[in-house]
Formats: structure tokens, sequence, C-alpha cells
């Protein structure tokens, strides 16, 4: 394996380049990436904080008010061009949690990862994470907002660790 040039496509490769170099890191190196205890781990955990923070956007409401958002006004968080925000690592995230990347997008006027129900991708960068618009700030409870923001905070943090052991390990094998 070319150990570095494939893990080198990043921010500022086109999204069809680092998609592809996704695909081929998870080709070359998907199965020992997936039975290395370490990236196990971290995968599982990473699985679990996914799933309660979207646990939790939906008890907060965050859910149903970012979907009334996208379907009545035409939201702009999933706009086009976000998907430019990620990089190859992340990509491979995606593919090692058993998500698969779409080869264009479902409407060319929005992110490519943006699906008929939501994102498509189940690792997301931290912006589609973190980011609460101000109707969100106006709509939630303090303590909601916090809830939200203590998952997300463990999400990303998740996140920075698991991409890290990634590139440490793709660079050892």
């Amino acid at each position: 394996m070319k150990r570095h040039s494939k893990l080198l496509i990043g921010v500022n490769h086109t999204i069809d380049e680092k998609i592809a170099s996704a695909h081929s890191m998870y080709e070359e190196a998907g199965r020992i990436l997936l039975t290395n205890p370490i990236i196990a781990t971290y995968l599982q955990e990473y699985q679990n904080t996914i799933t309660t923070s979207w646990l939790v956007m939906e008890k907060t409401g965050v859910v149903a008010i970012c979907t009334d958002c996208a379907v009545n006004t035409g939201g702009s968080c999933c706009a086009q061009g976000i998907e430019n925000r990620f990089d190859a690592t992340l990509l491979l995230i995606n593919l090692l949690l058993g998500r698969s990347l779409p080869a264009s997008p479902l409407d060319p006027t929005c992110c490519r990862f943006l699906g008929e129900k939501g994102c498509l991708l189940i690792a997301r960068q931290t912006i589609c994470v973190n980011y609460l618009c101000k109707r969100l700030q106006d709509e939630l409870s303090r303590d909601q907002l916090l809830a939200v923001m203590e998952t997300n905070e463990r999400e990303c943090d998740l996140n920075f660790r698991l991409e890290e052991a990634l590139k440490a390990c793709l660079f050892h094998i």
C-alpha cells in the first residue's frame, strides 16, 4: 500500500477524489483496520456515541425543528459545498461503519450526502454535528441546548481520536 499518498487526500481535493481515496484505503486496509483492537474499540464507542447523539437530538426536538426547517423553509444547513469539508479519513470511517458513499447527490443544490431522510453518513463533519442555528437556540430550553452540546462534544472528541488512530495505523500498514 502506498502509505502516505492516499491518506494525504484532504479537504483541498474534490469530493470525488476524496471518495475514491476512501474506497481505495478501505479496499486495501479495511480488513486490517476492522480487526485492529484499538480501531475496533474506537469504532464501537463512536457508533454508540452517535446513536446517543441522535436520541438526544430527537428527545430535545432538534430533529423535528430541523426537519420542519428543511421541508417548509428550505433550510440551508445541508447546502451544496458542505461535502467539501469532509476529508478521505472521515469518509473511510463511514465505510468502516458500513455506510456507502453516494456516487452523486440526490439534489445537486444540496450537500452530496443529503438523502430523502437526512444525512446518509453516520460519521459527520464537525460543523454538521456542532452547528446550532438561531432557530434552535431560540426554541430549545437552556437545558435542552446543554444536553445537545454535551453529546455533540463527545461525538466530536471520539471522531477526532478515531481519525488520529486511523492515520497512525494507516501509516504503519
